[in-house]
This record gives C-alpha cells, sequence and structure tokens, in this order.
C-alpha cells in the first residue's frame, strides 16, 4: 500500500507547498506501544497526513517543507522557526481566554475581557464575510480592538496573575493574532 500511495502522496505534499495558506497541527498517536504523532497541513483542496516519532521543528520542517504562504497553527513554540506570515489559530485563543476567564480576581476580568473583545471581532469579521462591511471598515474598526487586546494581555502579564506566564507567551507572537485582518486569504 505505502509503495501504491507514494507518489500521490508526494504530489499532495508538493500542492501544499504552493499554497498561499496552510493551517498546521499535530495530535499524540499511537504506533502499537510506541509514542507518536499525527502531523496535518491542511489547505482548501489537499490535506497532508504524517506520523513522526517526534514532535518537534524538525517534524514540523518536514511536514511543511518549502512552504512560504500563511500558516495558521497554535501557539506551540515548534513553529517559531517559519520565517512566513503566520496565523494564530483564534479557536485556540478563544479556548485560552475562556480558560482565563473561569479564573478568579484579575486574572478571570482578564480572561473575560479578552473573550468580550473576541467576540466583537468575530462580529465584525462576519459582516465582512457577508459583505455588509468593507474590508477597509473592519481593518479601521479593528484597530482600537487590536490596541484593547495588547493592553488586556500586557495588565495579565503583569506578576501575580496567574494568567501572567500565558500572556507573556501571547504577546511574544501578538503580531500573528491579527495577520487575518491584514492579508486577505
Amino acid at each position: 500500500m505505502s509503495e501504491t500511495i507514494a507518489k500521490p502522496a508526494e504530489e499532495a505534499h508538493a500542492h501544499v507547498q504552493r499554497q498561499s495558506t496552510a493551517h498546521a497541527d499535530e495530535t499524540g498517536w499511537r504506533e502499537g506501544r510506541q509514542r507518536a504523532w499525527l502531523w496535518v497541513a491542511a489547505t482548501t483542496f489537499v490535506t497532508v497526513f504524517r506520523i513522526c516519532r517526534e514532535r518537534g521543528q524538525a517534524a514540523a520542517k518536514t511536514l511543511l517543507g518549502h512552504f512560504k504562504g500563511i500558516l495558521v497553527t497554535d501557539r506551540w513554540d515548534g513553529y517559531l522557526w517559519y520565517r512566513g506570515l503566520r496565523q494564530i489559530c483564534w479557536a485556540h485563543l478563544l479556548r485560552d481566554f475562556t480558560e482565563m476567564g473561569e479564573r478568579k480576581g484579575a486574572a478571570g476580568r482578564v480572561g473575560k475581557a479578552l473573550l468580550g473583545n473576541a467576540k466583537k471581532m468575530f462580529k465584525l469579521w462576519f459582516r465582512v464575510r457577508d459583505g455588509t462591511l468593507t474590508r477597509r471598515g473592519f481593518q479601521q474598526k479593528m484597530k482600537p480592538l487590536r490596541l484593547e487586546v495588547e493592553c488586556l494581555l500586557k495588565l495579565g502579564q503583569r506578576g501575580g496573575t496567574s494568567i501572567a506566564g500565558s500572556c507573556d507567551e501571547m504577546l511574544k507572537l501578538f503580531d500573528s493574532f491579527f495577520t487575518f485582518v491584514d492579508h486577505e486569504g
């Protein structure tokens, strides 16, 4: 079977590398009793799966090859090597903000405020998608919202909150939160 699908698998991998946008992720997997990871690179029409024994940057580089487009990923630092445009997945961010919002005190207030801003952003984005807001109008309305999200992450980053580490990590990737605002597609 491996020999039969080798050429189509190579063609699929080459196709992914030529696309303008790809979504990449990995999840735990078992090969018998050995731990492995199932890696995926998904584009509009083609998705490539690979099973690797490792989860590190080398596996990510093998999966993505010479990809140069916009890479959509979670916040995992295994993608930090990528030098092209990156978009952090908002499904992952929403999950992170929700978890923050469930905490007590200042951390919970920051998390709830981040979620509120995310909801505003998605309402605006849905208007772009349905044609009731221009992309330029969306970009203008996003300026204060982006600033608010950044300020909230800095507030959460301050010592003493249980979310300081997460906020610090998010701020390092902040430019990749809004790639979809600045780049169509």
